[in-house]
This record gives structure tokens, C-alpha cells and sequence, in this order.
């Protein structure tokens, strides 16, 4: 311990999920790059699902938000895609949990994005070069209000880059980590009124018990096909509005 604090890092439990999901999509995904690669033809459901899945992410995020930009940052987007979907999708799997239910885990991914829309147009533009892209030309009659209204802009234009990263790290938290809280609050029910019948065992409170239960099971079951399809949609949503910042940053004449 240096000054009241801890110096040595610690192996979290998100910490494990994050290496599993890294470990899965190598697993899934590089073998079949190779076979892509060598020119084979797809076979079987399991592969054009794998393939139906990059194929979605390069024709419908990266090409109508990146242009002719797209192919460099598809590589990108595919890692964000997978690895988003895969730590939402290890929070289905009882006793696991999803590391994008972590805000400390969604404010990396959000860190990264940042360090994207800024890096990828400075190095195309050059830093002055990227930065003058951003001070709006206005058709004011004076200089001065021109030229006062044109800072105005550009001051929030630099503000709303740190929000739109700041977005995107709560919207991914918020909705993945309310959808385990509700499947936790509802699971509750069943142990609250076990309780009750253990200090106060009746056929009623019986009864109650087990009416509880079932309908928890069905709540719990419906809303984890609920929980499937957010995670797929909070995964795209990410990685959509990535390629649509990056796009603005890419091309500030569009």
C-alpha cells in the first residue's frame, strides 16, 4: 500500500470475461478468415452465419457511413462489433455476467472510440488541418457576428465530441446493466416469498409460493430472449454510431 492506496492491479471477475470473449472470437472467427481467405466456399448454417454477420457490419455500418474510407476501418468495426456482442451475449449464461454491464468497461470502449474520431482525421488531415475542418463557414453580413457566431459553433462542435463519446458509454452500461437488474429483481421474488412460507408454512402461503415462482420462471425466460435481442441491438447501435461520428470527422464537407 503507497499513500493509502492500493499500487498492484486486480483480476476482476469482467477482467476473466473480457479474455473469454477475446478467446471466443479468435476461436470462432480466425479460422474462418483462413478458409475466406483461401478462396473455399461457404458451408453450412454456422458458417454464413459467422460470415452473414461481418458481411452486416461491412455493408450496412461501415460503406453508408464511411465511404470510400470504409475497407480501412471495417477491421475496426468488426473487432468493436464482435467483441461488444460477445461480452453482452456471456451475460445470458447464468453464474457468468457481461463485462459491458460495467460502466468502468463501457468508458474504455467509449475511450477508444474517442481516440478513433480524432486520431483517424488527424492523421488524414494533419492536426491544424482537422481542427480549421470544424469552424463553420457562415453567410453573416459583419465580421464580427460572423465571426462570433462561427466561434460559438466551433467551441460546442468541440464540446459535443466529448459527449458523443460520453454517450456512447452510458447507453451501452444503462441498458445492458437495467436489463440484469430487472432479471435479478424478478428472481428475487421467488426467494422473498419462499421466506415467507418457511416462517409461516400454510397452504396458502404454499400456494403463493409456487404461483410466484412459475411466473418468475416465464418472466425471467421472456425476458431473456428480451435480453438476447438488446444485445445484439446494443452491439450495433455501439458500432453504428462510431462509424457515424467517424464518418462526420472522415469527410466534415458531407
Amino acid at each position: 500500500m503507497l499513500f493509502g492506496f492500493e499500487w498492484y492491479p486486480k483480476i476482476t471477475k469482467f477482467m476473466l470475461l473480457e479474455l473469454l470473449a477475446a478467446l471466443l472470437i479468435i476461436v470462432l472467427f480466425v479460422p474462418l478468415a483462413r478458409r475466406v481467405r483461401d478462396g473455399a466456399l461457404p458451408r453450412g448454417w454456422w458458417w454464413n452465419l459467422r460470415e452473414s454477420i461481418l458481411t452486416f457490419v461491412r455493408d450496412q455500418i461501415a460503406k453508408p457511413n464511411l465511404g470510400h474510407d470504409a475497407d480501412r476501418f471495417v477491421p475496426l468495426l468488426w473487432t468493436l462489433f464482435l467483441f461488444i456482442l460477445m461480452c453482452n451475449l456471456l451475460g445470458l449464461i447464468p453464474m457468468m455476467g457481461s463485462p459491458t454491464a460495467s460502466i468502468w468497461v463501457t468508458g474504455a470502449l467509449a475511450v477508444l472510440a474517442f481516440g478513433i474520431l480524432h486520431g483517424a482525421p488527424i492523421a488524414k488531415m494533419g492536426f491544424v488541418g482537422y481542427f480549421a475542418s470544424m469552424w463553420p463557414h457562415l453567410d453573416v453580413p459583419t465580421w464580427f457576428l460572423r465571426n462570433s457566431i462561427a466561434l460559438l459553433i466551433y467551441v460546442i462542435e468541440l464540446v459535443g465530441t466529448v459527449i458523443k463519446a460520453f454517450v456512447l458509454a452510458v447507453r451501452l452500461f444503462a441498458n445492458l446493466f437495467a436489463g440484469h437488474l430487472v432479471l435479478a429483481n424478478i428472481t428475487f421474488f421467488i426467494y422473498a416469498v419462499g421466506s415467507l412460507f418457511f416462517q409461516n408454512p400454510s397452504t396458502l402461503t404454499g400456494l403463493l409460493w409456487g404461483t410466484v415462482t412459475i411466473a418468475s420462471v416465464f418472466g425471467v425466460v421472456a425476458l431473456s430472449l428480451l435480453e438476447l435481442f438488446v444485445a445484439l441491438l446494443q452491439a450495433y447501435v455501439f458500432v453504428y454510431l462510431t462509424a457515424l461520428f467517424l464518418g462526420m470527422t472522415l469527410h466534415p464537407q458531407h
